[in-house]
């Protein structure tokens, strides 16, 4: 024990980590008797350095230690050691200690940062058997906003018919950070259950939620998640057009491309102008007709859009447009 002691009291030495490790992962015994006494101990500043210490080595030792280090780590006194042994217990993906996490996270005055990890330890080890702890997390509108989001960001990794049946639900939740977090959740994960409620969400007052519903409708490649946004740009405010041609165009999807070319025709000057420079961002050529006719619009800029949107569909001479070739 004098040994251990030495090594990792005055005489520690970092760049000497893999050297150290190897010494206790040969003297186990030694080390766990060493282990029981250190975190045993009240905290002070030669206890804590030395705790510290043994956690910045737990990627180096066995499982056996790995799992007595973070076992003490996680309970101990001082905040800074539990927090470190939460996230070396999630570095390592310890889960015999699942049910030491669970009790931390369901502990609702312990510290955020605690409680955050234990999120992500019981998501990465075991989502199946802590699946409906986490979802049901990401929905108590009780429960610290911050913490929710964790949840719900976890879910994205679980990725069941369960956990998107609960982002889903998300976006009708009264604080709107969760409804953003839950469309944003639902946009990265990109599974066409979630085309629906991802529909209804681009009526939500919060134009962050419209923009993940959005961008998630757009990239799932699917046909009934493209004609709901086509639908919905053509019924929607100016405004709204403007945004969804901007966010949309860049898909090059007949089904996209043909509801910007009919914005070509609107009364509004702001949505004649992104959906002409939309053409020349993705040339359509069905587009020619209305581009042709805004030559003569009354805006200069919808005229310089339309005569670019031509030139790369082949339709005039640069010259002709005032425009070098």
């Amino acid at each position: 024990m004098t040994t251990v002691l030495r090594l990792l009291g005055d005489d520690y030495d970092p760049t000497k980590r893999h050297e150290i490790a190897e010494y206790m992962n040969m003297h186990t015994e030694a080390f766990e008797e060493f282990l029981t006494e250190v975190f045993s101990k009240k905290k002070s500043d030669t206890t804590s350095n030395i705790r510290y210490r043994i956690i910045d080595l737990i990627d180096l030792l066995n499982d056996k230690l790995v799992t007595m280090v973070v076992e003490l780590a996680i309970v101990d006194q001082d905040p800074k050691v539990r927090l470190q042994g939460l996230q070396a217990g999630y570095r390592t993906r310890v889960d015999s200690l699942n049910d030491q996490v669970l009790q931390i996270l369901n502990d609702r005055d312990g510290e955020f940062q605690a409680r955050k990890w234990a999120v992500h330890i019981l998501a990465s080890t075991d989502s199946k058997r802590y699946g409906r702890v986490l979802r049901h997390m990401a929905r108590n509108s009780s429960e610290d906003v911050n913490l929710r989001k964790e949840a719900v960001y976890v879910l994205t990794k679980i990725e069941d018919s369960e956990s998107i049946g609960a982002l889903c639900a998300l976006l009708g939740d009264s604080e709107v950070a969760i409804r953003q977090s839950g469309a944003w959740a639902l946009s990265t994960i990109g599974s066409p259950d979630s085309v629906n409620c991802l529909l209804a969400a681009l009526e939500d007052d919060d134009e962050l939620v419209r923009d993940w519903a959005i961008r998630g409708l757009r990239d799932m490649n699917d046909s009934h998640a493209l004609q709901g946004l086509a639908d919905v740009m053509r019924s929607t405010v100016p405004d709204e057009q403007v945004r969804m041609i901007r966010l949309l165009v860049e898909k090059r999807s007949e089904i996209i491309l043909r509801a910007i070319a009919e914005r070509l025709t609107s009364s509004e000057i702001d949505v004649r102008r992104s959906a002409a420079w939309a053409m020349g961002v993705s040339p359509y050529p069905p587009a020619a007709a209305s581009l042709q006719t805004l030559l003569n619009d009354p805006d200069e800029q919808v005229r310089d859009y339309a005569k670019k949107a031509l030139l790369i569909l082949g339709r005039g001479d640069p010259t002709e447009f005032g425009l070098s070739p």
